[in-house]
């Protein structure tokens, strides 16, 4: 089984989010850094209906072709918070491979990130905009039972960063006292 987590506060919903749909050209081909995705805000229950009808109309390679983007956008996503898990979990994984995900992955994102043979984290990511940096929440030592957790409750803080002397020796540092890093 998943090992048990206490929750620890509770999520509430933004009282303005939007769904979006994931569409993409058929003509995209891959390259060294996948694209972006194209969104498309979702207005009313009759686009909603117009936008999954069309979705069941694409071909195998269409489909295909979407889900390889949004595999790529998703391990392009875990790769940015690896250091600071490995920092967490004080080792350095031998692998880094996400496996499976959910949201968005503009403004949200969950991600099941293998890191080692059965070992794996989980990861809970979210912004108020594009533009705004990530916020990461992580669930360590799952298995590949485990599934994805859809609130934050289950997750914990994962810090952006250390303080100096936890990854460097700064006993000849002469501004300890004044120092704006620590």
């Amino acid at each position: 089984g998943c090992p048990a987590q206490s929750k620890r506060r509770p999520f509430l919903q933004p009282s303005g989010a939007r769904r979006m749909v994931v569409a993409m050209k058929s003509s995209q081909t891959p390259e060294k850094k996948p694209m972006r995705s194209v969104t498309e805000y979702i207005r009313s229950p009759a686009q909603l209906n117009q936008i999954k009808s069309e979705a069941g109309k694409q071909s195998r390679q269409q489909t295909a072709a979407k889900n390889f983007f949004r595999k790529n956008e998703a391990q392009m996503v875990a790769d940015l918070f690896r250091a600071r898990v490995e920092q967490e979990l004080e080792e350095e994984v031998e692998d880094w491979r996400v496996t499976d995900f959910q949201g968005d992955l503009t403004r949200k994102a969950i991600l099941k990130v293998q890191v080692g043979q059965d070992e794996f984290v989980h990861l809970y990511a979210t912004r108020p905009s594009r533009n705004d940096q990530w916020i990461c929440l992580y669930a360590p030592f799952k298995t590949p039972r485990c599934t994805l957790e859809m609130t934050e409750d289950y997750y914990y803080d994962l810090p952006d960063r250390r303080m100096c002397s936890e990854r460097f020796d700064v006993s000849s540092c002469s501004t300890r006292e004044m120092c704006q890093l620590m």
